[in-house]
């Protein structure tokens, strides 16, 4: 990548973004590629994700998946648990603790999330910028041949090559992607799926194809430096102590050619050249800086070529580069921590002592009326409708009672209901009262305040109150 006439201006760093020129128009970033130590970590740590991702739909404990959005059925399975609406509490505090290791992350190590772990930069440094290098060669190449026009055959034959395995790479994505809402069993060979039997799969994912292949394809760098709010977040939550990719100004300036400056820095632009955001980190901490390290490598390199100790750009703290000490634990380090481990544990004690039968009284559709029974008791009939949860993996049968000195009737359809593995069912019982067990003195209100009682044939157990009126 090369600074054209139009490229932004150092001096402008801070206001415009680096893939946009003096013009405002798009400057494609063509970002090379340097093999090095931290190259190789990411492509281990890199391969690892993948390797999870494309396996995760399949992925079982006891069986069920590791996770499912399964919105038919308005649940959610996280870890081969089941999570239902009613356990958004649990969630909240899931996500919350979730929210705390990300703020301890980056008071650590930066945004070593961006480069390092988010699909988006994984999968886009480590699949389709590698097979675009592949098919059309490196990036200095691919600049000069894509300003060329008209293209000549062999390049249109390599970029058909390119566009050809990203689709079918994006195909096993959105594949993977849409398993996740409805199981790897509904795919055909784990591959294709029946739009006649699944529309709204087939759906789903032809969307997550587009927009897969147009964010890979086209949109790129821009998903991290306009649309992801991380990298507006980041600034909030850095200080002089977190660990970054930073450059050695003190070692490197003044820059310029081999023997005529006494500055490690050479000027020959190869951190900026591999940098997938297209910003100069000479320039200091920048908002569209992810931590990826390429520049640490390709730096490294120049450096080894011209027999000067490596390490001009590093990783490491502001406060280090000034000769302080590095301190990585610090007080807003430990406070992000405890309130991870508070809230991890509190949810997962949540989920340890929930009943796995969750009762819940739905609102009620009828009216109370009076009707005489089978005896000639003038009676009370109202409805109570229930939803049942059961969230074991063993089947439960389910059966209402009432307390016996209440002397009511209790009619429903199935006197025993029973529930599959991690079904949800609502049930409608008819209670009879006799009248006269509602209190009838002027200025009292007609109710009974009594509790259902609902248990299964697994020992489980749930009261819950109940309020009959009489009209």
């Amino acid at each position: 990548m090369s600074d054209g006439p139009s490229a932004t201006p150092p001096e402008d760093f801070r206001s415009v973004l680096a893939s946009v020129d003096r013009r405002g128009r798009r400057r494609w970033i063509y970002a090379a590629t340097f093999a090095g130590a931290w190259r190789r970590r990411r492509t281990v740590v890199s391969t690892v994700l993948i390797l999870f991702y494309a396996a995760l739909p399949f992925l079982t404990i006891a069986g069920e998946p590791w996770l499912r959005f399964d919105l038919p059925r308005q649940h959610i399975i996280i870890l081969g648990r089941v999570f239902w609406p009613q356990d958004f509490f649990v969630l909240l505090l899931g996500v919350l603790a979730a929210i705390c290791a990300t703020l301890l992350l980056v008071s650590l190590f930066g945004r070593v999330f961006c480069g390092w772990l988010c699909p988006h930069n994984v999968f886009l440094e480590m699949v389709y910028r590698r097979i675009e290098t592949w098919c059309e060669g490196p990036a200095h190449r691919r600049a000069i041949q894509d300003g060329r026009t008209p293209w000549p055959p062999g390049l249109i034959a390599r970029k058909l090559a390119k566009w050809l395995l990203w689709i079918a790479v994006t195909g096993g994505l959105a594949n993977a992607t849409t398993a996740l809402f409805i199981g790897s069993e509904s795919f055909r060979l784990g591959l294709f799926i029946d739009p006649a039997a699944q529309p709204t799969a087939a759906t789903f994912f032809a969307v997550a194809f587009a927009l897969i292949l147009f964010n890979f394809a086209w949109f790129r760098e821009q998903t991290c430096t306009i649309v992801c709010p991380y990298g507006r977040l980041q600034a909030a939550l850095l200080d002089r102590d977190t660990l970054v990719v930073a450059y050695d100004a003190k070692r490197g300036e003044p820059r310029g050619r081999k023997d005529t400056t006494t500055g490690d820095c050479v000027d020959c632009k190869a951190c900026v050249a591999v940098c997938p955001t297209g910003i100069d980190i000479r320039n200091g901490i920048q908002l569209e800086c992810i931590n990826c390290t390429a520049c640490i490598d390709a730096c490294d390199q120049v450096m080894h070529r011209l027999s000067r100790p490596p390490g001009l750009i590093r990783y490491t703290s502001e406060n280090a580069l000034e000769g302080k000490p590095l301190r990585l634990l610090r007080p807003r380090a430990a406070i992000y921590a405890a309130a991870m481990v508070a809230l991890a544990t509190i949810a997962i004690a949540i989920v340890a002592v929930r009943p796995l039968l969750l009762v819940t009284r739905l609102r009620d559709t009828a009216v109370p009326l009076v009707e005489t029974d089978t005896r000639g008791r003038e009676t009370v009939r109202s409805l109570v409708n229930l939803s049942l949860v059961n969230r074991d993996r063993h089947p439960r049968t389910v059966v209402s009672a009432l307390p016996a000195e209440l002397d009511a009737e209790l009619i429903t359809q199935f006197a025993a209901l029973r529930l599959e593995p991690n079904q949800r069912r609502e049930q409608t019982l008819i209670v009879r009262v006799p009248r006269a067990r509602f209190p009838d003195q002027p200025f009292t209100p007609h109710r009974i305040i009594t509790r259902l009682a609902v248990s299964d044939d697994r020992g489980g157990r749930t009261e819950i109150p109940l309020t009959l009126e009489a009209p």
